[in-house]
């Protein structure tokens, strides 16, 4: 979906919902985002802070006091903002087999509050420079930003995201993978050399409940469009759900990797986006705000050989097209 601040202007759909199927995905199927759902926690983020329930700086342990007693000293001043930055010291858990994550039995009510009890009982995982955590990518900092969303709203992460996705914004979203809702719905694949492995609805394999705020939201092609558009009209000066000085902080407060958005440059060009696989989906947002231009790419293979080489393939065949660097023959 190729698109500026007004209109879609390109949108292509290509392939199976299930790789051994007939049955061609449609704009209306859902793909799982996967950590473009982190660009999601930062605008839920900024809504509240608009009505003044919280800030970027509150301190995790002003919403959670009763916390700081059998919590690691060095986590003292960590704040929202710093979580979502990736900033706050938090363990990683970006690789399930490296790091398996903790397994709560039915008898502790809140699994996510006790996973986060371990978390800062732990010693940091990045090293400080002036008195502040180095950047370390960690799905856990999300699931602490949300949490402290969850208490000061009063809303559970997946209320929240419904509430700002569905029914503030009128788009479709569901937690989990697509064919949770329907065998019908667009399957996720992992392609390797030998074979290709689609993943059924009951397959064990899942994004585990103590991190689904760092990535696990499905939407279809047509209303990511739609909320990656959102994000290219407030980084081009146009208030909206929130407030286009909210969109610049989300994208560019932090040269490259701001508040669960990547930026750079390229070609004299600033842009900024999301790109988001669990291993079976990919989903990619490029942003170019100064020349009102953006795109997005869903499909439903995200890992392997060929899986990040078609995006990026696919990336700078859109963005040599637009700009007509058909001559930068090494892009």
């Amino acid at each position: 979906m190729v698109m500026n601040a007004e209109t879609v202007y390109l949108q292509e759909i290509q392939g199976v919902r299930l790789f051994d199927k007939p049955d061609k995905a449609t704009f209306d199927n859902y793909f799982h985002i996967g950590s473009c759902s982190k660009s999601v926690l930062a605008v839920i983020s900024a809504k509240l802070i608009k009505q003044k329930k919280i800030t970027w700086q509150t301190r995790f342990f002003d919403v959670f006091p009763e916390l700081i007693t059998n919590a690691n000293s060095e986590y003292r001043d960590i704040a929202l903002e710093d979580l979502l930055y990736s900033k706050a010291g938090i363990k990683a858990y970006t690789n399930a087999e490296a790091e398996p994550l903790p397994k709560y039995g039915p008898l502790v009510g809140d699994k996510r509050l006790e996973f986060i009890k371990y978390l800062i009982g732990q010693p940091p995982s990045s090293e400080k420079k002036n008195g502040r955590f180095q950047h370390l990518y960690s799905n856990p900092s999300y699931m602490m930003a949300s949490a402290m969303l969850e208490r000061i709203s009063g809303l559970t992460y997946e209320d929240l995201a419904r509430k700002t996705l569905s029914d503030d914004l009128g788009m479709s979203v569901h937690i989990g993978w697509p064919n949770s809702i329907s065998a019908d719905q667009p399957w996720g694949h992992m392609i390797t050399k030998h074979k290709v492995e689609a993943f059924a609805p009951t397959h064990d394999y899942k994004i585990p409940y103590l991190i689904t705020p760092a990535g696990d939201l499905s939407m279809s092609p047509k209303d990511y469009a739609k909320y990656t558009q959102l994000h290219l009209r407030g980084l081009r000066g146009n208030d909206n759900y929130i407030s286009s000085e909210a969109y610049r902080h989300i994208h560019f407060s932090r040269e490259g990797f701001s508040l669960g958005v990547a930026n750079g440059a390229m070609g004299g060009k600033r842009y900024s986006g999301f790109d988001g696989s669990a291993g079976t989906f990919f989903c990619r947002s490029i942003i170019v705000p100064k020349s009102d231009f953006a795109f997005s790419i869903m499909m439903n293979a995200g890992s392997g050989s060929g899986s990040m080489e078609a995006v990026d393939w696919l990336t700078m065949l859109i963005v040599k097209k637009h700009f007509n660097w058909w001559w930068k023959f090494w892009l």
